[in-house]
């Protein structure tokens, strides 16, 4: 009898393990997409913004889902006069996710040179 007990003591106890890593996965996969969301409105934002007003989005942009929240950063680094890579960096505040980072490289309209 304390056998049988103590074999279904362990059957539940793995059970109820396994549906925890099932949560906990569940949850990390929503951190994530909530991430990669906030990456896309990023970018989104970079490339609808005009070349000579990239300086308005050095603003940071937070999302808040529930306790997750994620901070977008954008950093402009001048490579020439006609060129500017925007750098965008997600961080995430959950605990062992890493920084996003997405270069985006903008350049500005050449006018076609007229012919003589």
């Amino acid at each position: 009898m304390i056998i049988a007990i103590v074999i279904f003591s362990a059957v539940i106890l793995s059970l109820a393990g396994l549906a925890f890593q099932i949560a906990k996965r569940g949850t990390r996969a929503t951190d994530h997409a909530l991430s990669m969301a906030a990456m896309k409105t990023a970018a989104d934002k970079v490339a609808a913004v005009p070349y000579d007003s990239l300086v308005v989005i050095l603003r940071p942009d937070t999302l808040v889902s529930g306790n997750a929240r994620v901070i977008v950063t954008y950093q402009v680094d001048s490579v020439s006069a006609t060129r500017k890579n925007v750098r965008v960096v997600a961080r995430s505040s959950v605990a062992g996710s890493k920084p996003d980072t997405l270069v985006i490289p903008r350049g500005r309209y050449r006018y076609p040179i007229p012919l003589k």
